[in-house]
């Protein structure tokens, strides 16, 4: 097997264990204006996936969820590219959400509410957290203005004589 074969083979096996909603994530081309009507949940199902992206990532000294269009993904990721499995189980929850009240309880009780739905049915909370958070973190706003990513970490000295390395071939960066 050659490189370019090995490299195929590698990014077919990521791909097949990367969900969908996390490659539209990822991707961030389908994002939706922040504040926009929602096109594929109805408005109380986007009231309730708003309310929930607050409580996960609420704005403070840097901005939440809401700020950076979180509940706006969510909706695209569940019109466009959740499968009818993940669809169906997503809007079981949102009503079971509803059926408790959620929205328009207080941030400690949505928090029980939430924890208590995620005994009842964990892979919902799963798909909401995450769809929340790879939302967040995929935000232009977020990946310009609040992570600090580092491509080299630490300097590279190319030309250093094993001597100063104690006879080391691979040493610490400097």
């Amino acid at each position: 097997m050659n490189r370019r074969e090995a490299i195929k083979r590698t990014a077919l096996m990521l791909g097949a264990a990367v969900s969908s909603t996390t490659i539209a994530g990822c991707l961030g081309g389908d994002r939706a204006e922040v504040g926009s009507k929602p096109q594929f949940l109805s408005e109380a199902q986007a009231k309730l996936v708003k309310a929930a992206s607050n409580l996960v990532l609420p704005a403070s000294d840097t901005p939440g969820a809401l700020d950076v269009g979180v509940p706006e993904l969510i909706d695209v990721l569940y019109g466009k590219y959740m499968t009818g499995e993940e669809k169906t189980n997503f809007s079981t929850g949102l009503a079971a959400l509803e059926a408790a009240g959620f929205e328009g309880k207080s941030v400690d009780e949505q928090t029980a509410a939430l924890v208590a739905l995620g005994k009842t049915n964990k892979k919902f909370v799963t798909q909401l957290r995450g769809a929340i958070i790879t939302g967040y973190f995929t935000s232009e706003e977020v990946c310009k203005n609040v992570t600090h990513y580092d491509p080299i970490p630490g300097g590279y000295v190319g030309c250093l004589p094993t001597s100063e390395t104690g006879n080391v071939i691979m040493s610490e960066p400097r």
